[in-house]
């Protein structure tokens, strides 16, 4: 993880990129191996992770440029999981430490967008890539995957923004076991 600073950035530039709109970044969820409980190893969203910075399951989140707020939206852990993985920091805890001040549960992120849809607001996401988010596209937007056409205008952005790398993360990219050996890095 980076310093606050950067993800606060990352999404500052990403809002003067886009200038209006609601953005929508779906984080990903455990994938059940043969059971709810045995799960495949966990990878968030590389989007969801380049700008909030949390690889934790169950998260979702919006930059809404109009009214100038990033929401993470996600759900406290229950006395099960504590007793499972022992006491972890809260939702909110975390959101901070990537410079997000407003959680909320995951319920209100439906209840968000329906609000910003009757206001005749546009919401824009990424191509879904996995089978569980369109049928959460589904959910939330009220528009069915053989419907769903990301927005060009946010992959755009977001491409635009990764392409360029920061001293900071080439000094991640550096440290990488795969990266260090790559015929790349010897030229």
């Amino acid at each position: 993880m980076f310093k606050k600073e950067t993800y606060k950035q990352r999404r500052a530039l990403l809002k003067k990129a886009l200038g209006s709109g609601v953005y929508l970044f779906l984080g990903n969820d455990e994938l059940s191996l043969n059971y709810a409980d045995s799960t495949f190893r966990y990878r968030q969203d590389s989007s969801f992770l380049y700008f909030f910075g949390l690889s934790f399951a169950g998260l979702s989140a919006i930059i809404d440029v109009d009214e100038d707020k990033e929401i993470i939206f996600g759900n406290e852990l229950t006395i099960d999981d504590i007793v499972w993985m022992g006491v972890q920091p809260t939702l909110k805890e975390k959101s901070e430490m990537v410079g997000v001040t407003h959680t909320e549960p995951t319920v209100d992120l439906g209840k968000y967008l329906a609000r910003a849809q009757k206001q005749g607001r546009e919401i824009h996401y990424l191509p879904p890539y996995r089978p569980e988010h369109q049928l959460k596209l589904m959910d939330l937007l009220g528009i069915k995957p053989a419907a769903q056409k990301a927005s060009y205008k946010f992959m755009e952005a977001i491409c635009n923004q990764r392409i360029y790398k920061s001293d900071e993360e080439l000094a991640e990219i550096d440290k990488s076991p795969s990266f260090s050996h790559s015929p790349i890095r010897s030229m």
